[in-house]
């Protein structure tokens, strides 16, 4: 689990995507952003929930915010410890103040009594299950094609390799190289170069949480040096690399 504090002032950051599930109490101004086509604000005080792999993109405006990242499979085995079937889903914008305490807590632990309990999220993804799940209607998309999962695949498993090109992305999907681009971004919403910068970024993210150095991350993410890295990372979240919290050695 990734948790870090941030303040942005008019600000904005494009659509990507998370692995995991990114849970976001935010505490100053408002923050506006869309996931998939739905516009959305949340509000001081108000804790808003991205789903693993949906699509979203921040709305330029200033706020500040505590942010967990929660791995898929953490979220998932309490869940099933529970009886709660996968995939989880849970309500966008949540307003509860115990699940806010509850947020500022952790934070606390980890940053000011300087603490790294591994267990200390439980108490809160429990909240989450208990209060918060959603249980509206879902819309079903189309599903892509095997050509689209077989590239979407290549790119997942090559991510890393800085040589990877357009090309070999392409040839994987069997198709030209600009019916690619243009099927890729009608069936996930965003260019592959896009997707391929995401998941390098959730690689930094990795790596940097266990202690590798930013010139060794760089070159093990796939970018070309490590301004490169940190560029990219920046546009994506707002802070660089370097402030990511270190996972504390046993």
């Amino acid at each position: 689990m990734l948790l870090t504090y941030s303040r942005f002032h008019d600000r904005s950051y494009p659509r990507h995507a998370h692995d995991g599930y990114s849970v976001s109490l935010v505490t100053e101004g408002v923050h506006r952003f869309v996931v998939e086509t739905e516009r959305l604000e949340a509000h001081a005080g108000e804790v808003r929930i991205i789903h693993p792999c949906e699509l979203h993109e921040t709305l330029p405006g200033s706020w500040s915010h505590i942010n967990l990242s929660i791995e898929t499979a953490r979220i998932e085995s309490t869940a099933q410890r529970m009886g709660i079937d996968a995939p989880v889903l849970f309500q966008r914008l949540i307003r509860d103040e115990t699940l806010n305490e509850l947020i500022r807590t952790l934070y606390t632990r980890r940053f000011e009594m300087r603490t790294d309990d591994d267990a200390a999220p439980e108490p809160l993804i429990a909240r989450l299950l208990e209060r918060h799940l959603f249980v509206g209607s879902t819309r079903e998309s189309d599903a892509p094609s095997q050509e689209m999962i077989r590239a979407r695949e290549y790119l997942r498993a090559h991510a890393c390799d800085s040589a990877l090109s357009l090309d070999d992305a392409a040839r994987a999907a069997g198709m030209s190289k600009y019916h690619f681009l243009r099927r890729f971004r009608e069936t996930f919403g965003r260019t592959p170069h896009r997707y391929l910068q995401n998941l390098r970024i959730d690689c930094v993210r990795r790596l940097m949480r266990r202690g590798v150095s930013l010139a060794e991350t760089a070159q093990a993410c796939g970018f070309c040096d490590q301004s490169h890295m940190i560029r990219t990372y920046r546009k994506f979240y707002g802070h660089t690399p370097g402030s990511i919290p270190r996972r504390k050695a046993q």
